[in-house]
């Protein structure tokens, strides 16, 4: 990662604060952003490490925060979304608009602005970036709520889109899909589980034959590669990370 810049949302806590912490002591410039002024207040003083508070669902903040790295080291080579939310397991007949919404606009919407933005600098000063997505082993079933499966299904979308039409560009685009890991996202998703879903979910997995849960460091390990040169002919790929779930 020496002489790399790299982005990366949700850098205040969980999988976003371990690929940050990963990438500054592999060597990179991590702007690290958050909404999470709290959170963020870990990483003043840091080596390496550039905390931006921001809000992903403002296109304003998304300039703002991606013009911060291009302005303070002359380029941009890698963005991560791993900023999220999911909804919380909540059943269609449950499922209001306005969640709809709010976890579309975090989980698919921010990142293809973000994306947009971070390729447009790329192409301007000639860089062979990169572009990771976090998706989730919700890309693959149907066994959360309709809110998060389909903004992660689109994402997937999003992350072959891009790396179809931006290959010869010189930029990668891959995906993570995590299975279940130790976060605190029921918190930051704005609620409690809807007992149903999750109980769906539970009944579902629960049968699996591998654990379902990992370590933030596992996701964080998994983005340092493809990130790296190490993956420079990895492009449009969907790597799980789900210790076999997916297999299930």
């Amino acid at each position: 990662m020496s002489g790399k810049v790299a982005l990366i949302t949700g850098a205040a806590n969980g999988m976003g604060y371990a690929t940050a912490k990963l990438f500054a002591e592999e060597g990179a410039e991590v702007i690290a952003v958050d909404i999470d002024e709290k959170g963020l207040a870990k990483w003043e003083g840091v080596e390496r490490v550039t905390p931006i508070h921001a809000d992903i669902t403002k296109e304003e903040d998304i300039e703002r925060m991606i013009a911060e790295a291009e302005n303070r080291f002359g380029k941009l080579d890698i963005v991560c979304n791993i900023a999220g939310i999911n909804d919380l397991c909540y059943p269609l007949l449950d499922t209001s608009d306005e969640m709809w919404d709010r976890v579309h606009d975090i989980d698919l919407k921010a990142p293809f602005r973000i994306s947009r933005r971070a390729i447009k600098g790329m192409v301007e000063r000639n860089v062979k970036g990169v572009i990771l997505n976090i998706g989730s082993y919700a890309a693959l079933r149907g066994n959360h709520g309709p809110s998060y499966s389909a903004a992660k299904h689109g994402l997937t979308g999003l992350t072959m889109s891009i790396a179809c039409g931006c290959a010869k560009m010189g930029i990668r685009c891959n995906q993570i899909n995590p299975g279940g890991i130790k976060t605190d996202i029921e918190t930051n998703s704005g609620g409690k589980y809807h007992p149903e879903g999750m109980g769906l979910l539970i009944d579902i997995t629960g049968k699996f034959p591998c654990n379902a849960y990992g370590e933030t460091e596992d996701i964080a390990r998994a983005a340092l590669f493809l990130c790296s040169d190490d993956a420079r002919h990895i492009n449009g790929a969907i790597l799980n990370v789900d210790n076999g779930m997916s297999t299930c």
